[in-house]
């Protein structure tokens, strides 16, 4: 591959991710979440402890927030913006998997690992979504594939560990512990498993330990120093109990991330069958077997890792989509070699089709129903792509696997980018409060309050830049809200939001749909604004 072909390669990823980024509103509850709390360090001017709704939320490190508030410092403060950090994050993790799968395999063999990677569906819909794992995703590349570089004598120079303990510093600050936890563990692992148990001292660097304190502990100091109870609740109650116990209502059962895994490769999953066996049948030359007992050891520590947890969410799993992806592009590049076109490519077609056809046909089958004349004339294109797609391995004789492969990732990338505006209506309507928000700010004024009874939409403090007060709801805001000094003004009690609402200031409240009769019948004289699936608007005097 010319560097020009791999650079306009990166180019059009860039494109591809970075457009469209603002048409979806910020979803419930984590986009809400991860785009007000860089708006209030912004409005703060604190970057050492993170706020939420105006109290302390120290339950994840702030590189992220950091990168956010970057982020909105240069472009302003809207969707676009909230997203845009991670889709840099999503950039930086394909160019880092290219990289790994042109040390391994080659430049082709890296190049399809690329392409399989940001056009699959997980990494495209996590990579463009304002959460924090594929800034995690990207920091544990850092953190782990350089060290196997020089522990495995692939390198020489010692840079490359020292990079490995930046990237663990930098994965901390992304996530925590499992920053050290997990590098550290692959590590190990795969030296135990290829017999390398007496060389785990070469990973031991005092220049690296120092990099690695020099980076990721002044926060830690910093942050201890203004919160004296920051050490036992970052490290012991959100890192410790949240793995080991359900305190936060996470269970999933131990099988939840392999449909993920799979679902997530899709649409390449299709392709699957043909690749695995040409990797089966060239196993003597599909990657040496000490490199694939790392990526091996990567995967799987990761997917038993979360699995073992009594504490699951889909995002966990992106950590472990870059090593994957490496593997399939591998076998891609094998399957490339060795098809001949002798047996028709029918697979693509069939998952094509049942693409199609869900898109196409699900919502009637929803509880958030759209009619049929609205919803299909907004995904008849995805649809038209994606069974383009399928089509397209027909004719592999014709154009060659390899062909098939760059027109994959061609036609896969449209697809995934058509299907923004049917996402956003589609979404926006249940799973955000955007346009609730919008009533919402057009009606404030000056001194007026606006509550959440018995809910938080993450969204409403960072669509009205108002701080909101919350009736008999704490939830994930304990910690802080134990230690606000204005609690018993922003946290209220049914009787104390009762006084408020017959007082003479104007009271605006946030509700779930199904709360409206019970509202009737507590606040007489309430006056309906809004109501849709994203829940009510009252307002006791206009």
């Amino acid at each position: 591959m010319s560097r020009r072909a791999v650079a306009l390669f990166f180019l059009s990823v860039a494109v591809f991710y970075c457009s469209g980024l603002g048409t979806i509103p910020l979803l419930e509850p984590d986009e809400g979440r991860y785009a007000e709390i860089p708006r209030e360090m912004l409005a703060r001017g604190d970057f050492v402890t993170p706020h939420l709704n105006g109290v302390v939320y120290l339950e994840k490190p702030p590189l992220f927030y950091w990168g956010n508030a970057v982020s909105f410092a240069l472009f302003g403060q809207s969707e676009f913006s909230a997203r845009f950090f991670t889709a840099i994050a999503s950039i930086a993790g394909v160019l880092l998997t290219y990289w790994m799968g042109t040390v391994l395999a080659g430049p082709r063999a890296g190049l399809f690992s690329a392409m399989a990677l940001c056009t699959s569906l997980y990494h495209y819909i996590i990579g463009r979504i304002n959460t924090l794992d594929m800034t995690l995703s990207v920091t544990m590349i850092v953190a782990i594939f350089p060290a196997f570089l020089y522990l495995s004598g692939k390198r020489r120079s010692r840079w490359y560990l020292l990079l490995s303990y930046a990237g663990a510093a930098l994965a901390f600050l992304a996530k925590g512990l499992i920053g050290i936890v997990f590098p550290a563990a692959i590590l190990v692992l795969w030296m135990v498993l290829s017999r390398r148990h007496r060389e785990i001292v070469k990973a031991i660097s005092l220049p690296g330990i120092a990099l690695f304190l020099a980076i990721a502990l002044p926060w830690v100091v910093l942050v201890q120093r203004a919160n004296p109870d920051f050490l036992w609740f970052f490290f012991v109650h959100e890192q410790f109990l949240r793995y080991a116990t359900k305190i936060h209502h996470r269970y999933q059962p131990f099988w939840f991330f392999f449909p993920i895994v799979l679902a997530g490769l899709l649409p390449w999953m299709a392709f699957a069958r043909r690749a695995v066996r040409a990797a089966w049948d060239a196993r003597e030359t599909y990657m040496p077997a000490e490199d694939r007992r790392f990526l091996f050891c990567w995967v799987l520590f990761i997917f038993l890792f979360f699995s073992f947890s009594d504490s699951k969410l889909i995002t966990y799993a992106a950590p472990l989509f870059p090593p994957l992806a490496v593997l399939f592009g591998r076998a891609l590049d094998l399957w490339v070699d060795r098809e001949d076109g002798s047996v028709r490519c029918r697979t693509p077609l069939a998952f094509a089709a049942i693409l199609a056809a869900g898109i196409l046909f699900f919502p009637p089958f929803t509880h958030h129903k759209i009619e049929l004349s609205r919803w299909v004339p907004m995904v008849a294109l995805p649809a038209v792509l994606i069974l383009a797609w399928g089509a397209m391995p027909l004719f592999i004789r014709r154009f060659s696997a390899e062909r098939v492969v760059y027109l994959s990732f061609l036609l896969l990338a449209l697809f995934l980018t058509s299907l923004n505006r049917p996402a956003a209506e589609y979404l926006g309507n249940y799973k955000s409060v955007k346009k609730l928000s919008s009533v919402l700010s057009a009606s404030l004024r000056e001194g007026d309050v606006v509550a959440q009874y018995q809910t938080y939409r993450q969204g409403i403090p960072f669509y009205t830049k108002r701080r909101c007060v919350l009736v008999d709801e704490v939830g994930e805001l304990e910690f802080g809200a134990d230690r606000a000094a204005d609690r018993k003004a922003f946290f209220l009690d049914d009787a104390a939001f009762l006084a408020l609402w017959n007082s003479p200031a104007r009271v605006f409240c946030v509700g779930r749909g199904d709360k409206l009769p019970e509202f009737r019948g507590k606040f007489p004289g309430l006056r309906l604004l809004y109501r849709s699936d994203e829940g009510i608007l009252i307002v006791n005097r206009l």
